[in-house]
């Protein structure tokens, strides 16, 4: 497979991926990713910040 042709079923997959990730069908990223992420950040109360993330992703 190229990167084109990964790139093409990454794009036609973009739909479906985003609903079942609202859905909460993103198990990992909700009880595994997302916790252990926010328990490595310093404390950031009181100060501003830019996400530049990339959606569902």
């Amino acid at each position: 497979m190229t990167h084109r042709q990964a790139a093409q079923f990454w794009n036609e997959n973009a739909e479906a991926w985003t609903i079942l990730a609202r859905a909460g069908y993103d198990i990992y990223r909700d009880h595994l990713n997302t916790p252990a992420f926010f328990d490595i950040l310093p404390d950031v109360e009181g100060l501003s910040g830019l996400d530049i993330g990339c959606g569902e992703g």
